[in-house]
């Protein structure tokens, strides 16, 4: 008869398998990752709680199924740890870095415990798990994840009133945050169902056939529509992988025609490969900008040549974001996404080595080849069979895609299943102490202090996600008193997290910044002195909890640069600042930029040498190109400068920045009509562009073109409300309007 226990065990595993495809809420900054991260600790501590209890409270031992996977999966976890131990960032590799947080180390032992749950509650009927209910349960999870997705596509959603806004987005799918994670998945899942349908037997009945049949068709129509390359490579090369293997062992020799199915699977995915489904389907879908394999596997070697430690442990578990921003090759500032900084590789293995170095790729390829080597001897046990095509796929997908929470899940949830269908444990190991009530007493302890122990992980767990939730809300509310109480309330929460503090910093910076922006006359000095001083106090206590990461420096740094005119030593303090910014990033050509400005006033050959080296590392990085050519208005060779930048303006007609200094440089040579048809067209590119209608304003001022002159200044006040400046050269020109009037009248 099944205890309590064991239905908390069997009711936790199956609400988590059909949650975790599913779970996403909408109050937090990070609506899927963050809270199915939170859905598989607490699911996974209640079922290990819950199988301890059963083993100490009432069985009167512990007992453990030896499988001949644990020891791999023990080495790989181990290494994981020691990576996180040694990490750069030890709140990214026990947390996961924020805003992705599924490469976490709290995840990985949740999903190893999970396994080894699995593993050790086999059986069918009341006590035990049944390994068919729990892939049941996953197939009904997927069936409402494609139900869903199709919705947000053909945009159902959006018709309903007071909906969360992420669920308007047509790339809205319970998975992920992306429609190619969402492909990734499914295309893992198609394995699964085509494995399911080689096997079939015929007393499963029709009705479930045709229901697997149907979910498949749904499955491939929806990769159609998404039409993600590394998807269909994932499809073609596991079923092709497949295909030859049951060729050569010849295990459908009975009734071949069953290859059919992956046949004609490997037929589309080639076809889809090559041919763009827009033009068929007409969905013009947003797409994800997945990092490129080249600079993944590129980044991941640089890591591992960073020291002795990070070639064994590599730079930690969950550091991915460390290790690009430091070793990301020179070839990617002249792509399209060069200016983001990518905090996961577009190839889980690649991240592995990087992030776990060289014992962390040994032992995951030892945990993946036992696998493999062992199902190929029992492969002939058809259980085995949708499991081994399934964990194909998976592997596959980590060379191609990164990792996010539900792919991790489903790597493990299918390992401990194949584990299960093998049917074989090595042996059993029991500690029995039913006739010993003082061992009885310390494991009941044990178990009562482990117990303890995550309530109080709970109690932080819920603070750190009220935390999100403020952050969250805070990133929806507009810049005021009321934004800053949110992110206040987050950092309360959550004292320990940088990235609270970088965005608190820099909502300070902007409000110093709009203060200075007021006429002098309004201005509040005292207003303005607090909110550096809690400014430079958040960004510095940022930099202490994440040393390693840029983005503290980098705010750090800007706003001394932005208090230059208001503190002595700012300039200094903010080059040292962008200097360690720098060191961690090398190869950003906006960071040497804003260091060359810097140095502008005090060392122009300083200030042209970092230019110089922005444009090594950017050839086309225009602030830099712009500045570079701006030294020499500096030097007092306007004509030089005027050249450089009209160069600029052939080459980038579009920008709106090139073309307002070379206006800016023809009215400081009194080319006044050029001046205007310059601030003129940055006008009809960007209509609000407050500069350029100031600079015209002043333009037609000194050309005694008064009324155009009048209506420009009234076009920046509209976008400057109170600016005593504009008020007062508009005053200026309506008086000298009317004195000229007064003259004409006879």
């Amino acid at each position: 008869m099944a205890t309590i226990w064991d239905k908390i065990i069997k009711f936790s595993l199956y609400l988590l398998v059909f949650l975790v495809p599913l779970f996403w809420l909408p109050f937090s900054f990070e609506a899927f990752e963050f809270n199915k991260q939170y859905l598989i600790f607490f699911l996974v501590s209640i079922s290990f709680l819950a199988w301890l209890a059963r083993m100490i409270l009432v069985e009167k031992e512990i007992s453990f199924k030896r499988t001949p996977l644990d020891l791999p999966v023990l080495i790989f976890l181990m290494v994981a740890i020691l990576s996180a131990i040694f990490s750069v960032d030890k709140s990214s590799s026990l947390f996961g870095f924020y805003g992705r947080f599924s490469n976490g180390l709290i995840v990985l032992l949740s999903l190893g415990v999970l396994y080894f749950l699995i593993t050790n509650n086999r059986g069918i009927g009341e006590k035990g798990v049944a390994i068919q209910g729990l892939v049941k349960i996953f197939l009904l999870a997927v069936f409402f994840v494609v139900l869903i997705s199709y919705l947000s596509i053909f945009g159902i959603w959006q018709k309903i009133p007071e909906i969360p806004p992420i669920m308007s987005q047509r790339t809205f799918n319970p998975v992920s945050g992306s429609l190619e994670g969402l492909a990734v998945f499914l295309a893992i899942f198609l394995a699964l169902l085509v494995g399911r349908c080689l096997i079939w037997q015929i007393e499963e009945g029709k009705l479930s056939l045709i229901i697997n049949y149907l979910l498949l068709i749904a499955l491939l129509g929806l990769l159609i529509i998404v039409d993600f390359n590394r998807a269909w490579i994932v499809l073609a090369i596991s079923f092709g992988l497949f295909l030859i293997f049951a060729l050569a062992t010849r295990i459908f020799r009975e009734n071949v025609n069953r290859l059919l199915l992956p046949i004609f699977l490997i037929f589309i995915s080639i076809i889809f490969l090559f041919f763009d489904s827009n033009q068929l389907t007409k969905f013009s879908l947003p797409k994800e900008p997945v990092l490129d394999q080249v600079t993944s596997w590129k980044t991941a070697f640089g890591a591992i040549k960073e020291s002795i430690k990070s070639g064994f442990l590599g730079s930690g578990i969950g550091t991915f974001h460390y290790d690009f921003t430091k070793f990301k090759p020179l070839e990617f500032n002249q792509s399209l996404w060069w200016e983001i900084r990518y905090d996961r590789s577009g190839s889980h293995i690649s991240e592995i080595l990087g992030t776990l170095g060289i014992l962390g790729i040994l032992s995951y390829f030892l945990l993946v080849g036992s696998f493999f080597l062992i199902s190929w001897f029992l492969i002939r046990k058809r259980e085995t069979l949708p499991f081994l095509l399934t964990f194909l796929a998976i592997i596959l997908s980590q060379f191609f895609y990164y990792q996010n929470t539900v792919l991790a899940f489903t790597f493990w949830f299918f390992l401990g299943l194949a584990v299960l269908s093998w049917q074989k444990p090595i042996s059993e190991k029991k500690i029995s102490f039913k006739d010993f009530p003082e061992l009885s007493l310390i494991f009941s302890t044990l178990l009562i202090l482990l117990s303890l122990l995550l309530l109080g992980i709970y109690f932080f767990g819920v603070r750190f996600h009220l935390a999100d939730v403020n952050y969250f809300k805070a990133q929806i509310t507009p810049l005021g008193e009321r934004k800053i109480k949110f992110l206040e309330n987050s950092i309360n929460l959550n004292p320990k997290l940088a990235n609270y503090r970088i965005i608190l910093a820099r909502n300070y910076l902007l409000q110093i910044l709009e203060e200075i922006g007021k006429p002098q006359a309004e201005q509040d000095l005292t207003k303005i002195q607090n909110l550096v001083e809690m400014a430079i106090r958040q960004a510095k206590i940022s930099t202490q909890l994440a040393p390693k990461s840029v983005a503290s420096w980098e705010t750090l740094g800007m706003i001394y640069r932005e208090i230059q005119l208001l503190a002595a030593g700012a300039t200094e303090w903010a080059m040292k600042l962008f200097e360690e910014a720098i060191k961690l990033e090398p190869k950003n050509p906006v960071l040497w930029t804003e260091l060359g400005k810097l140095h502008l006033i005090s060392d122009i050959s300083k200030a042209r040498e970092y230019f110089a080296k922005a444009k090594e590392l950017k050839s086309n990085y225009l602030d830099a190109l712009i500045q570079e050519a701006l030294i020499f208005e500096r030097e007092q060779n306007l004509e030089e400068a005027i050249k450089r930048i009209e160069e600029l303006v052939v080459n980038y007609p579009f920008d709106i920045e090139t073309r307002f200094q070379l206006g800016r440089l023809y009215f400081n040579k009194d080319r006044l009509d050029d001046a205007i048809a310059q601030f003129e067209n940055v006008i009809s590119l960007f209509p609000n562009h407050s500069n350029s209608l100031y600079s015209l304003g002043l333009a037609y001022t000194r050309k005694g073109e008064k009324e155009k002159a009048i209506s420009a200044f009234e076009r920046v006040l509209e976008l400057n409300p109170g600016n005593q400046d504009v008020i007062q050269k508009l005053e200026n020109l309506r008086k000298q309007k009317i004195e000229s009037l007064e003259m004409d009248i006879p």
